[in-house]
């Protein structure tokens, strides 16, 4: 039986994390129910908040979900979700492509002057002003994502009278304004949470990010679009499509 080694500098609940999450690849079948919260106790000689850390970790991450007054359960489908880069990459579809059910919400919307770094990002003049877009994106209502979007104002007239029933950005630009967004280019970085972060993704400060900042043009070579993007890096796996000759 996996052993906790007190030497180690792993906080205990971590280290219960680690061997739950190999046993239940292993040994439990999906719906399968886990051990009591006191048998977890009695096994690893701890005490109940640091099991109940250890299984709400489990949670958080899709492994497992929580039946109140009856127990913990093996998830059906753990969230292992592979996200493409392509220049006409949509989060919506790449989650329904998955077989999860896509969310979105819009946590705050604002219109003000370009920053500089956003104006220099959407080649605008220090004058214009452009649209802040806070974004909370799941699956299967699991929080994945935590972004900022700018568009400039001037492409998009009325744009914040289109967003009461949000739910899909680009479905706003395609439905409202013909725009067919098309990805330039993205950098992307690994990060950990700010503490706003943390909070909007309902995860630990020590969860790893991969930040993703893109721009976006339409058809007729504007640019729209300048996002930076928070994947959850315990969730999400990034991938790049490269074009290819036929």
């Amino acid at each position: 039986m996996p052993r906790l080694d007190k030497e180690q500098n792993i906080p205990r609940y971590l280290a219960i994390t680690d061997i739950l999450q190999e046993e239940i690849k292993d040994k439990y079948q999906p719906g399968a129910r886990l051990p009591s919260e006191n048998e977890l106790c009695s096994r690893f000689r701890v005490n109940r908040y640091v099991v109940r850390q250890a299984l709400a970790r489990l949670v958080q991450v899709g492994l497992i979900r929580s039946s109140q007054g009856i127990g913990y359960f093996v998830s059906e489908k753990p969230i292992d979700i592979k996200y493409t880069i392509t220049p006409v990459t949509q989060y919506s579809e790449i989650i329904r492509q998955s077989g999860r059910v896509p969310g979105a919400e819009l946590l705050t919307q604002q219109i003000l002057l370009a920053p500089p770094d956003v104006a220099a990002a959407l080649h605008l003049s220090g004058a214009e002003k452009v649209y802040r877009l806070e974004i909370r994106r799941n699956a299967d209502e699991v929080y994945l994502t935590y972004s900022i979007t700018w568009l400039p104002a001037r492409f998009f007239p009325d744009f914040l009278h289109h967003t009461a029933s949000f739910r899909s950005l680009y479905d706003i630009l395609q439905q409202v304004y013909g725009v067919h967004p098309l990805r330039m280019s993205s950098i992307l970085r690994a990060i950990f949470p700010t503490a706003r972060e943390a909070l909007a993704l309902d995860i630990s400060p020590g969860t790893p990010l991969l930040q993703i900042e893109s721009i976006v043009r339409d058809e007729q070579n504007r640019y729209i679009e300048y996002t930076i993007a928070k994947y959850r890096g315990d969730l999400c796996r990034v991938s790049i499509q490269f074009a290819t000759d036929a």
